[in-house]
């Protein structure tokens, strides 16, 4: 009918004449007219709606994970057996991915009435996209490997892969199941390997130099392997060659860090929070923000290889709180799990966690999609202030060392104080005009401040993982985005024929600042796509080398991946920005 009308429209009148159109076609044709008029601004718009997946922070942080995870899956399928790829299976599972993220979360009375059918209907169909994706993110993953997975369950031959463009050092954990009788483990040249039984009954053992975009092999043993490990715990404080990290007897939170070879503490004692401090706020008094109860400190795993504490209390807001805190000989991060076991708060409320780095002068820095944003200093005019929407990284840094942090699970972020709590419809002249000046952040892990479609409580336990990295040196751009990509795509282990030879490795990048986002089989299954994006904020030049893979040729492609132009041997890469390259199969 819409089209009728506007035949009959122009058929009366000369003018205005009436076209219709897709909307890429009428901006195309405003910016013909009008561009040259048009102010130009550049900056991060950082939303003010994205709080409320903090509201169903479990199924938030489940789907964060299961995009990594299908990352991952596509990445071994291209390099591993591309014609295994199911085209229609990723696409189901990226699809629940997104339809998760989407901003309908749930009826429009989910607040004032949650109990009803309606509302506790429409919750399921949006929790079961996360859960959904979950699962078949877990399934594919599992189907990129199978071409080496050996039937054998407790086979002693295991590869580790590596779905990244360097090589990566990482510890490695055996189910129960998997490394039952084994007491030690070796290389491929039967070396022994750092490894340590550990209090949940896994093997844990440290893949050294797994190479990147390729595999490492290992074995298990039944007889003891020497491989020395220098982790150390003694009650509440925790030690490595690298890394020390004292904790308090009475919050739990970290209340000293220090890195071997800087005459630093992390924790800023003025910030009124250590690191991993817990703060819960009822409504919006922010001042009386509370912290969790007395706390009962364990050891978990005394060394050599891992040291885990763990500090268990009751907390505002909780039937129990359970925090561990790891360290990894070797490694030079702190790993934090948060166990969050929430009670059915239906009053406006949020948790919090606390970091409180004492970084002096120091800039804050932070991922979002295709980008690195300051506070203030990179955002529009309009933008939120009062949090932040955070990809995988945020660095905290000055001249001569700083602090990156990865909140893993939870990404809503506070600069400076509790700043987010402002309910219901408020004016202009309440939110903040510019972010905090301070290296103290807050995680915002979970909140029910909407009055609408998100979820009135969320009861039960959530998982919160952080992981904190102290560093010599000013922010280096790669350094926090590797850093960013390791917390989020692990080393993936898998059982194989100790008879079939270690994968090669698949590709090499020839700068190491320009990051692979994306490595896949492209939809039509002609060809292996490849995402490069910009890290640093500086245009770059980078040459791809293929290792196991020959492409008959290599074309400039977008999200279509269809053949645009043929892609020069060395690839342009702009700053923030993204090139695609499609490289066709024999």
């Amino acid at each position: 009918r819409t089209v009728e009308k506007v035949v009959a429209w122009n058929r009366k009148y000369a003018a205005p004449k009436v076209i219709i159109a897709l909307a890429g076609e009428f901006f195309r044709a405003f910016e013909q007219r009008n561009g040259a008029r048009l102010p130009e601004m550049a900056g991060d718009l950082t939303p003010y709606w994205e709080d409320g997946a903090g509201s169903t922070s479990r199924e938030t942080a489940m789907n964060r994970a299961s995009a990594e995870r299908l990352s991952q899956a596509e990445m071994l399928f291209a390099a591993q057996d591309p014609r295994a790829r199911s085209a229609p299976d990723f696409e189901m599972a990226w699809k629940n991915v997104l339809l998760y993220s989407e901003h309908t979360w749930g009826a429009h009375n989910s607040i004032s009435e949650p109990d009803v059918p309606f509302v506790v209907d429409q919750w399921r169909v949006k929790q079961a996209f996360a859960l959904d994706a979950d699962r078949e993110s877990r399934e594919l993953l599992d189907a990129s490997l199978a071409v080496h997975r050996t039937a054998n369950a407790t086979g002693t031959a295991w590869d580790v892969f590596n779905t990244t463009q360097w090589p990566r050092t990482e510890l490695v954990e055996l189910p129960v199941a998997q490394s039952e009788g084994a007491v030690g483990v070796e290389d491929e040249r039967g070396r022994a390997v750092p490894s340590q039984r550990l209090a949940s009954g896994g093997l844990a053992f440290l893949a050294g130099e797994v190479p990147a975009f390729g595999a490492k092999r290992f074995r298990l043993s039944t007889q003891s392997m020497v491989a020395n490990g220098v982790a150390q715990v003694d009650e509440l404080t925790l030690r490595t060659a690298i890394l020390s990290v004292e904790l308090d007897g009475t919050s739990g939170a970290i209340r000293s860090l220090r890195r071997t070879g800087l005459a630093r503490d992390f924790v800023d004692p003025r910030a009124g929070v250590g690191l991993n401090d817990y703060r819960y706020v009822l409504g919006t008094n922010v001042a009386g923000a509370l912290p969790n109860g007395p706390v009962k400190g364990s050891i978990l795993d005394a060394g050599p290889l891992v040291v885990t504490v763990r500090i268990e209390s009751d907390a505002p807001g909780c039937e129990t709180l359970v925090r561990e805190v790891r360290l990894v000989d070797g490694l030079d991060r702190v790993e934090l799990i948060n166990h969050v076991d929430r009670k059915a708060v239906r009053e406006k409320d949020a948790v919090h966690f606390g970091f409180g780095f004492n970084v002096p002068q120091g800039t804050v820095r932070m991922e979002t999609p295709w980008a690195v944003v300051r506070p203030n200093v990179d955002q529009l005019p309009g933008a939120c202030r009062n949090w932040f929407t955070v990809q995988r990284w945020v660095d905290v840094s000055n001249d001569g060392f700083g602090i990156a942090w990865a909140p893993v699970d939870a990404p809503l972020m506070q600069i400076g104080g509790m700043t987010a709590n402002l309910l219901g419809s408020v004016g202009w002249d309440e939110w903040l005009p510019a972010a905090l000046d301070s290296t103290t952040l807050f995680s915002w892990a979970q909140n029910n401040h909407w009055f609408t479609n998100y979820k009135a409580d969320q009861p039960g336990r959530t998982t919160f993982r952080y992981l904190l990295r102290p560093h010599a040196g000013g922010y280096r751009a790669m350094d926090a985005a590797r850093f960013g990509m390791e917390t989020t795509r692990p080393l993936v282990v898998v059982p194989v024929d100790a008879a079939r030879p270690v994968p090669e490795p698949f590709l090499r990048v020839s700068s190491p600042d320009v990051l692979v986002e994306t490595v896949k089989v492209s939809e039509d299954g002609q060809a292996t796509v490849v995402r490069l994006f910009g890290a640093t904020g500086e245009d770059q030049t980078v040459r791809l080398e293929w290792n196991s893979f020959r492409p008959s040729a290599v074309w400039l492609t977008d999200l279509t991946e269809k053949p645009l132009r043929k892609a020069p041997r060395n690839v342009e890469v702009p700053g923030y920005g993204v090139t695609v390259l499609r490289a066709d199969h024999r």
